[in-house]
């Protein structure tokens, strides 16, 4: 029995090897090098070195102005953030040194007190600096868009969406337990 058993692993194994050798070296040289190879590192490396470039790259040129649009809306926000920030900070700054400088007649900050002036302030830095983070994220999303895109940029998407089932026995469990396999072909 057991002498039985050694002949079918052997069968099995020299039977497997044979197949694996029937390929022809020359046809599969000749496919490899007829498919264009997209890299993902190229593209990661050219959104990296400027933002956009990885998308054009990938042939997504569609998503440049959406980058360059973010980037620009991010920057706009931040420079009129900082300077209501500049100017809450030395209108606080004077109000704390006791400068009396000629402000307009009737400005919003001559209204405010003291805690009031410093929240504002604070409202202003903090909105400045989320449009700072917005920038840095919009940025590393580039990036890692340019790098994604590369991955996908050859992945097939057909309609050909199949079920197959089919019977099988799984022996690797200590009896025989017969079953279906299902695959799924996308």
């Amino acid at each position: 029995m057991l002498l039985k058993k050694y002949i079918v692993l052997l069968f099995i194994l020299f039977s497997v090897s044979s197949l694996f050798s029937q390929t022809n070296k020359t046809e599969k040289q000749e496919v490899q090098d007829s498919i264009p190879i997209h890299s993902p590192k190229k593209a990661t490396l050219y959104s990296t070195f400027l933002p956009g470039l990885g998308q054009v790259y990938n042939k997504k040129y569609w998503k440049v102005p959406v980058i360059y649009g973010l980037f620009g809306t991010f920057t706009y926000f931040l420079i009129s953030n900082n300077e209501q920030y500049l100017i809450y900070r030395a209108a606080y700054k004077d109000r704390v040194l006791e400068v009396t400088k000629q402000q307009d007649e009737g400005s919003y900050i001559e209204l405010l007190d003291d805690e009031q002036l410093k929240t504002e302030m604070k409202r202003w830095e903090r909105n400045r600096n989320f449009n700072a983070i917005g920038i840095f994220l919009t940025y590393i999303a580039n990036v890692i868009d340019a790098n994604v895109d590369a991955h996908f940029f050859d992945y097939d998407i057909s309609d050909d969406l199949s079920l197959h089932l089919t019977p099988c026995v799984n022996p690797r469990l200590s009896t025989s337990a017969v079953g279906f396999t299902c695959t799924i072909t996308f």
